[in-house]
């Protein structure tokens, strides 16, 4: 009776790790997708210079919406340097904000992916439990 007790509880440990791994995942994701989104910027910063001023542009206003608009400097952009605070920065600086931020993600990343192996070796140490257990009932 303690044996089926103490399998129910792995079970149920193990259930909670594989319902952590999948947060885990989604985070993983979510970092990627950040990264990624990192990446379109710094290439669109790149692409500015190439503008002449006074050239038209299409202006995200959020979910896929655009509007256009004229360029007015291709020198300077303005970006959120954290909160709600803005600043106008020359492309260089931006390139390093953006960089930097880039930097940030992919740590968080890394430290996700060893959150997951974790995780993992977790699960692994309770199927060996379980399995033993499983071995010891059925020699009984």
């Amino acid at each position: 009776m303690a044996d089926q007790k103490q399998a129910q509880q792995q079970m149920q440990q193990y259930q909670q790790i594989q319902q952590q791994m999948e947060e885990v995942e989604d985070f993983i994701e979510q970092v990627q997708g950040n990264i990624e989104e990192m990446d379109e910027t710094m290439k669109a910063i790149n692409q500015l210079e190439d503008q002449e001023t006074g050239s038209e542009i299409l202006v995200p206003i959020g979910s896929g919406v655009f509007v256009t608009g004229e360029l007015k400097e291709n020198d300077k952009v303005v970006a959120n340097i954290g909160g709600e605070a803005f600043e106008k920065k020359d492309l260089d600086s931006a390139e390093n904000l953006i960089q930097k931020k880039r930097d940030e993600f992919e740590d968080t990343k890394e430290e996700l992916h060893s959150t997951m192996q974790e995780l993992q070796q977790q699960m692994q140490q309770i199927q060996q439990q379980i399995q033993q257990q499983r071995e010891g009932a059925a020699e009984e």
